[in-house]
């Protein structure tokens, strides 16, 4: 079995719904919603950076339609978002004075598959291995954790292989870049065009770059993890659904069920959410009254 960064995430996170997901293909509960307008956002964000290779005399409009209709990006609003965060994106681009080498390049092995968004270079023969990121803000502990972070470890294992397939010298490896656009919550008014929106949401929209030196990271130890877990699934994928190990803290992330729910519950999220009583202040039943309890001491 090949592990990838998102499949070793899911796993880690819950054997259960990883086996539920990856090995057995289960059909998800009819009540799980999956609404995947952040998911698409990111990806149009991405195939148009890609489409354009991050430069901007090949952002067009033509192109920039091309996207939206391939990520079913139809809302007024999150159009005008994405095109503030590619243009916030390609000014800092810009003014790092990188080089784009290659695009979405794969990488891996028989254990392994990755993609990494993109490998540039910069005017002394250096060259990174470049992660995007869409995110609602910054956070915080990036600059902090960054250098232990899986995927970009795990990126950098393959430093002799992505060298010797773009023909670069793997001692000019100089690290990872991170970067992170963010994005925002303001809605287009009725009386704004697309061009008058963008400029306003382009206000609370930032685009960041942090570096990560090659001599901070720990690509050997991050690949000797993933193998550990790689051997986990597969002695996991030949286990009896009962068998398989279940985490009741992953149920529910980011305020949003877990889609196996019912498998492990017995009912779907919907129905198990009337199994208990819920008391508030307008249906519960007195206990004590203010003036019953003894104030004295105050």
């Amino acid at each position: 079995m090949r592990v990838s960064y998102s499949s070793s995430t899911l796993f880690q996170g819950c054997n259960r719904r990883w086996f539920y997901k990856k090995v057995r293909k289960l059909p998800i509960d009819p009540d799980c919603e999956e609404d995947t307008t952040a998911l698409r956002v990111g990806k149009c964000f991405h195939q148009i950076l890609e489409d354009c290779n991050h430069d901007r005399r090949f952002y067009k409009l033509d192109l920039i339609k091309k996207c939206f209709a391939d990520n079913d990006i139809t809302d007024p609003t999150n159009r005008g978002m994405i095109m503030a965060m590619v243009d916030m994106y390609l000014k800092l681009h810009e003014k790092q004075g990188l080089k784009i080498r290659v695009c979405e390049i794969q990488i891996g092995d028989d254990d392994l598959i990755g993609y990494i968004d993109a490998i540039m270079t910069d005017d002394d023969d250096g060259w990174y291995i470049v992660d995007l990121k869409t995110a609602g803000r910054l956070n915080n502990s990036l600059l902090a954790r960054l250098s232990k972070d899986p995927q970009l470890n795990i990126y950098s294992y393959y430093v002799p292989q992505i060298a010797k397939m773009l023909n670069l010298d793997p001692d000019n490896f100089r690290g990872t870049r991170y970067r992170v656009t963010t994005k925002a919550q303001i809605k287009m008014n009725k009386k704004e065009s697309l061009l008058e929106f963008m400029n306003r949401v382009k206000e609370r929209i930032e685009s960041y770059d942090i570096c990560i030196p090659a001599e901070d990271l720990i690509p050997e130890q991050t690949y000797r993890g993933f193998m550990r877990i790689r051997d986990k699934m597969n002695e996991t994928s030949e286990m009896v659904d009962e068998k398989v190990t279940q985490n009741f803290g992953y149920c529910e992330q980011y305020f949003k069920p877990c889609e196996y729910w019912s498998r492990c519950y017995g009912k779907t999220f919907t129905s198990g959410s009337t199994q208990h009583e819920l008391f508030d202040t307008k249906n519960a039943t007195k206990v004590l009254a203010v003036e019953d309890h003894d104030f004295g001491i105050l």
